[in-house]
């Protein structure tokens, strides 16, 4: 009987990393969703004052009705922490830019992609005392952008699609300081798996520096491994990489390059600490004064074009066709303009329209995308059969997974216009995640309002019942 081989990190080199965990991973997409949405529109309030009204807002999520304060505080300090959503300045706290992005387009693949921008380690979402224990460890690490430049140096050195698992990134990288601290790169750490694999190696999780004081007993194999597990489970909803299998192999998503480059051309780095590394002593309220900073820095990033998401070449190619079909039936022999593709959930509808009315009229070059800057207080004019016209808002919601999210925020001005419009003003909530694409159409919300089918609050967030419309399924055009 052969001998089982096993690997450990050297107990010099062990160093375990780890951020804030929310409790509600499970229901992550679902849970930024509401929140977002909720608190995007709250005015700069002294800090306490600031979380007691999210507090409010966390109490009305459906799953926490019977949750105790204890559980909401956390939840609380969680989403604040790792997601960046509040900005404290001078005793006042505010809506973050990531909040306030996320419950306007609700993309949360273009969200989880600027969360990973700008992840690193050390950085203000853990306490001030374990930044410091980072600093002094000489931590210095991005882990999304390894982790990609992992995945490819991996398929050079296999010529195929190489893959990962959380076990294999948690010992072989992540709890390496060899690696966290930036002495050895990619390539290494991608030959490292392979030998570990090629000699069919089991890792050891006895490491001494995870032994719980108090019981004497080693975290499982899951504890373990979940931090690295987290930071490649948000890799998969920023449509970074897919994943297969019963141990969760992650691999690159090749259908999404421009994202993937752009994380690996543009580096961004976090270098307030830089002047703690290699200093005698560090103290808490050093590190806690840069904690305002980190979370401004964390908010700093925006209209960054390869997050946003995109029609796939084919599919401009086939809208653009059908389009122009309408076009030229006009006196002028117009071409469709290129803005017409510029926001993804509008130009999915646009194509919707053109194919709903197709076969009933032959008014389609009345269908068209209004500008944003004219501020009609709709996105884009349609056509009923019977020769009336048609006004539509678009909300858009693109996750992975199918959530429960019935919410969407409407402006002044689109509620105003709704009012003005009545009947033939219609929202369009196009729900798209990995089981399909589908709209929710919701025509006159004002009266919908008023039989009491919506519900909206002081900031016109809409959150609407199933008897408030009808669901379709978006028309596309077949390839």
């Amino acid at each position: 009987m052969s001998e089982i081989k096993t690997y450990r990190i050297p107990d010099e080199y062990f160093f375990r990393l780890h951020h804030v965990r929310p409790r509600f991973k499970n229901d992550v997409e679902e849970v930024l969703l509401y929140v977002t949405t909720s608190i995007s529109e709250m005015t700069v309030l002294p800090n306490n004052d600031f979380k007691n009204e999210l507090n409010k807002v966390l109490f009305g999520f459906k799953k926490n009705a019977t949750s105790t304060q204890k559980t909401i505080d956390n939840w609380r300090t969680e989403i604040s922490a790792l997601f960046g959503f509040i900005q404290e300045t001078n005793g006042y706290s505010q809506p973050g830019l990531m909040a306030k992005r996320l419950a306007n387009n609700q993309y949360l693949d273009e969200f989880f992609n600027y969360f990973l921008y700008s992840f690193q380690y050390p950085a203000g979402h853990i306490k001030s005392q374990n930044v410091i224990k980072q600093i002094e460890a000489g931590v210095r690490f991005k882990p999304c952008q390894f982790i990609l430049n992992l995945l490819i140096e991996g398929e050079k050195l296999t010529g195929k699609p190489f893959s990962i698992t959380a076990e294999e990134l948690t010992q072989c990288a992540y709890f390496d300081l060899r690696v966290t601290t930036g002495k050895r790169q990619a390539k290494e750490v991608a030959k490292l798996i392979l030998q570990n694999r090629k000699e069919k190696v089991e890792y050891e999780y006895d490491y001494e520096a995870l032994r719980n004081e108090r019981t004497g007993e080693f975290p499982s194999k899951g504890d373990t491994n979940r931090y690295a597990g987290d930071i490649l489970d948000y890799m998969v909803l920023a449509n970074l990489l897919q994943h297969k299998g019963t141990g969760y192999y992650y691999y690159l998503n090749e259908e999404n390059k421009e994202a993937i480059n752009f994380h690996l051309l543009n580096d961004v780095w976090f270098d307030e600490y830089d002047k703690f590394y290699n200093v005698d002593v560090i103290t808490n309220p050093e590190i806690g004064a840069l904690e305002e900073v980190w979370f401004d820095f964390v908010n700093s990033f925006d209209n960054i074009e390869a997050f946003a998401p995109h029609l796939e070449e084919r599919e401009v190619e086939n809208i653009s066709t059908l389009i122009q079909e309408y076009y030229s039936r006009m006196k002028e022999d117009r071409k469709v303009p290129t803005k017409i593709f510029g926001d993804y959930g509008e130009t999915l509808i646009l194509a919707h329209e053109y194919l709903r009315t197709k076969d009933g009229s032959n008014r389609q070059h009345l269908i068209n995308k209004i500008p944003t800057p004219l501020g009609v207080g709709y996105d884009l004019q349609s056509i009923e059969i019977e020769k009336k016209k048609r006004y539509i808002e678009v909300k858009t919601t693109k996750s992975r997974k199918a959530i429960n999210n019935n919410r969407f925020k409407l402006t002044p001005n689109e509620w105003d216009t709704a009012e003005t419009l009545g009947d033939n003003y219609f929202v369009y909530y196009l729900v798209i995640n990995d089981e399909g694409k589908n709209i929710f159409v919701i025509q006159n919300p004002i009266k919908q309002f008023e039989l009491g089918n919506i519900k909206i609050d002081k900031n016109l967030v809409v959150e609407f019942s199933k008897t408030s419309g009808q669901w379709h399924r978006l028309l596309e055009i077949a390839s």
